[in-house]
């Protein structure tokens, strides 16, 4: 076949591709396109944001003991309640009860030197008075009894020392709480908290839990919503039928990366006065973001972008012009004029806060109208400004199936002309 003789071919699928996918040569499928109708009212909408998270104690302490040693008596065992005072452990205290009694005994010497110091003073004044010693010997009993004074002041220093290191050996709670953890037994050999490079042995953990926070993780999407001071209901896996109040007290700064999903960590303060709740349980959080009554609510589906309202007026235009015959270009003005795009009359000079809006529908007419958007849930949005109860608005339902299938017809009745046209052309040759 000669090349001049493919042209005719050419042309043909040319022409077939122009056809399909020239403006406005295709028509719209109502079977695809579903109006939908909403008279605005007014009702009430609860807004919550849910997470899950863990319980921590509020106070936690961790016991170490100041003085190192063996572990004589310990009185305590995991999950023990204790008061501030009571005894957790105590150590042999030989060493340091021996240097106490050694530091009393050096007191008390050195009490009875500044008392003889004293009296010889006084004497050596008297005679000095009467010119029967010497200023010299005078000076020396004077300088004795400060040196005698000074010896008492530091033995009494190191009593006080000596007892404070005595009673460190007696290691007791220094809060109200419950023991979480228990780290040492009785015979072990532990290490100072203030003197060891490695911070001492634990002992035992104890923490307040008659308060306790729940650290919930919170979608990024939602964070913006939640203000510290929002109620919040607690729900524990371990009691799924007991329901326990907080409060939302921090919201994390920095956000947390896990598998590509970011989150920020909220802290929720919840009472625990029965203490069923323990550490560490995993619990479900619904945090209370608004529960408003008697406003103007629309329904999400009918809340588009303006992009999105231009596109949905072409399809109601089309879908309301589709079956009429579109004898005069007049009429074909006249139709593109009700396409979506507002008349000067109909644009309002908004803020960025009216950033969605709704069709609404008057009589046979439609126009764009944007909203500002209160609180919203799954289902509907509040409305502060733009529409009132008793508006009707209209939005189309889209079948992607549909179109899918009507797609793929189209593609095989193409495929099919093309095909008879080279097959022709060919035949021709």
């Amino acid at each position: 076949m000669k090349k001049w003789m493919l042209i005719p071919a050419v042309f043909l699928l040319i022409l077939i591709i122009w056809i399909f996918t020239k403006p406005g040569g295709a028509k719209i499928d109502q079977s695809l396109y579903q109006p939908q109708t909403e008279l605005i009212k007014k009702g009430n909408i609860k807004v919550e944001v849910s997470a899950t998270g863990i319980i921590e104690p509020i106070n936690k302490v961790e016991i170490k003991s100041k003085a190192s040693g063996l572990i004589e008596e310990m009185t305590i065992e995991e999950a023990d309640i204790v008061k501030k005072g009571d005894l957790i452990a105590r150590l042999d205290q030989r060493d340091t009860k021996n240097t106490y009694d050694q530091s009393v005994a050096d007191r008390d010497a050195a009490e009875a030197n500044v008392e003889f110091s004293e009296s010889d003073f006084e004497r050596k004044k008297e005679l000095l008075e009467r010119g029967l010693i010497s200023v010299a010997e005078y000076d020396a009993a004077k300088l004795a009894l400060v040196d005698a004074k000074a010896r008492l002041v530091q033995a009494k220093i190191n009593v006080d020392n000596n007892d404070i290191r005595l009673k460190d050996t007696i290691v007791r709670s220094p809060i109200n709480g419950v023991i979480l953890t228990k780290d040492v037994e009785i015979g072990q050999i532990i290490s100072s908290g203030i003197s060891s490079v490695s911070g001492g042995t634990l002992i035992a953990t104890i923490a307040e839990m008659d308060e306790v926070y729940v650290k919930a993780d919170v979608d990024e999407v939602d964070i913006g919503r939640i203000k510290p001071g929002m109620d919040a209901i607690v729900i524990a896996d371990a009691y799924p039928n007991q329901v326990f109040k907080g409060k939302v007290i921090r919201i994390a700064a920095q956000a947390k990366v896990e598998q590509n999903v970011t989150s920020f960590e909220v802290t929720i303060q919840v009472q625990n006065l029965s203490s069923i709740l323990k550490a560490g349980m995993n619990t479900a959080v619904e945090i209370l973001v608004a529960d408003k009554k008697d406003v103007v609510l629309v329904s999400n589906e009918a809340l588009m972008t303006e992009n999105e309202m231009q596109q949905e007026m072409i399809k109601l235009n089309m879908l309301g012009n589709q079956n009429k015959k579109e004898n005069t270009g007049e009429k074909k003005n006249r139709t593109a004029n009700r396409s979506g795009n507002r008349t000067k009359e109909e644009q309002t000079d908004y803020s960025d806060t009216y950033r969605r809006g709704v069709i609404i529908k008057d009589g046979d007419k439609y126009r764009i109208q944007l909203i500002k958007a209160g609180v919203s849930n799954f289902d509907y949005t509040e409305v502060l400004d733009g529409l009132n109860e008793g508006d009707q608005i209209v939005y189309t339902y889209f079948s992607r199936a549909l179109q899918s299938s009507e797609q793929f017809r189209e593609r095989m009745i193409q495929r099919s002309t093309m095909q008879s046209g080279l097959r022709n052309s060919q035949g021709s040759n």
